[in-house]
């Protein structure tokens, strides 16, 4: 297994993918570079085996600790400051101020140069180290680190082992943090579980740290393509037939309400964002989300997201987007995925007229609307069992179960039937038999979700 060695050679790693980037961030590393510059003479002579090509192992350790300690220390003592770097809400030379006075702290002779220092902690704090190639692989949805030896991948819906290490504990678990950290979530020994988004990268990122994990800090990232496919890509990998393909055109078209369901990395936010692409370009639909996933290419998009309590100001909740949006002449609502109270919330938009889609983990399609319900009634102070029902029923068209990175059967809900307290539906399309997108009102129906 390809093993990090040091810090020094994932700061390389990062650093050459960094030197691809244009924009505030060569702005800002030139800008870093030239300020410590004014202070050091220094030159990294002596430091490198020019016969082997690489750094003395006595020195490369040295400068490897330096690096963690002082990446520790900036976590630990400017953690708003990362955020506002990381979001190019600040200037530069507040970072470089404080890297020198930490390196003139430290008191280290590893003869390398501030530069040098500046070069390994930088592509640290604000790279993706090991995970970079990853990160940039398309065919990649997940990333999961379980231990600083334990990575696996997603790759089109299978899971399988990553070949990668980090060298120790204590640079797996600081790389869990700072990742965290500079997307401007908190994470600590009380706030140990923490999810925010990457939206240059298009990533969503949990961590969990001891002592809620027991043994290491975990990473799970869920990536999505830069561009979203299209109905044809779906089609072309097998995620859909010319049938299917149909129908969701028709869907998209006709302001039906969709919920698209599934097990986890099933493929139910790719497909959501591909339908969401496929609705009319002057439909005005109001994307809201707890952590920035969908990235919809369509026109006449107003994303939004809700506040969390520990990014200062006033809350802004998902109740509060979803009750604004009604004076925005919208069209449609997306609620992102349903985990939790969302459910509650989905049916309130839908329930207003408009057209709603969102994603939830489902075993079937049939289960996604005693889950919704589920939910919703947790989250409900007001509305009895019989009136959930009845929204739901009323509120929901169709619902898409993905499985494996596939759709695998789509039912459409006829309706709350409140005597026999049992949800009525048709399945018109099955991976198994190609049904018809609309077949006659005699089809099987079956309960949805029982009666309390």
């Amino acid at each position: 297994m390809p093993i990090i060695t040091s810090h020094t050679s994932l700061a390389e790693t990062v650093v050459q993918y960094m030197k691809t980037k244009q924009g505030s961030r060569d702005r800002f590393s030139a800008q870093l570079e030239k300020n410590l510059s004014k202070t050091n003479g220094e030159n990294t002579q002596g430091v490198f085996d020019e016969a082997a090509g690489q750094m003395d192992p006595v020195r490369a350790g040295a400068v490897s600790d330096l690096i963690i300690r002082l990446c520790d220390k900036i976590l630990s003592s400017e953690p708003e400051l990362m955020r506002q770097l990381s979001a190019g809400e600040t200037e530069a030379d507040t970072l470089a101020s404080l890297l020198r006075q930490m390196i003139e702290q430290e008191s280290v002779e590893i003869a390398v140069s501030k530069n040098e220092i500046f070069d390994q902690v930088y592509a640290f704090l604000f790279g993706y180290g090991p995970l970079q190639t990853f990160v940039d692989d398309d065919t990649i949805s997940d990333i999961d680190g379980n231990a600083p030896d334990e990575f696996t991948v997603t790759r089109e819906g299978v899971r399988e082992k990553a070949m990668l290490a980090f060298p120790d504990v204590r640079s797996y678990e600081l790389f869990c943090r700072l990742v965290i950290i500079r997307n401007g979530g908190v994470i600590n020994e009380n706030d140990t579980h923490c999810r925010v988004s990457d939206p240059a990268r298009h990533l969503r990122i949990n961590v969990t740290v001891p002592p809620r994990s027991i043994r290491y800090a975990t990473i799970s990232i869920r990536k999505h393509r830069r561009q979203a496919y299209s109905l044809d890509d779906l089609h072309r990998l097998g995620m859909i037939d010319l049938t299917l393909k149909e129908l969701m055109m028709r869907l998209a078209a006709d302001r039906n309400t969709v919920l698209f369901c599934g097990k986890g990395a099933a493929g139910k936010t790719t497909v959501l964002r591909t339908f969401i692409n496929q609705m009319p370009s002057l439909e005005r639909i109001l994307i809201a989300e707890s952590d920035s996933e969908i990235y919809p290419a369509k026109p006449c998009c107003l994303l939004q997201k809700i506040k969390k309590a520990h990014e200062g100001g006033r809350m802004v909740t998902l109740r509060d987007i979803i009750s604004d949006g009604l004076t925005m002449s919208l069209d449609s609502y997306c609620i992102g995925e349903i985990v939790g109270h969302e459910a509650l919330e989905f049916l309130h938009a839908a329930f207003s007229g408009h057209r709603c889609l969102a994603t939830i983990h489902a075993e079937s399609a049939a289960d996604a609307l005693d889950r919704l319900v589920s939910l919703a009634r947790y989250a409900s102070n007001s509305e009895s069992d019989a009136m959930l029902h009845k929204m739901a029923g009323k509120c929901l068209d169709y619902v898409f179960f993905m499985k494996a990175f596939k759709v695998d059967h789509v039912i459409r809900m006829k309706q709350y039937d409140q005597e026999k307290q049992q949800y009525e539906y048709e399945t018109i399309w099955q991976k198994s038999q190609y049904a018809p997108a609309d077949p006659p009102s005699g089809q099987s129906s079956g309960q949805m979700v029982p009666g309390a």
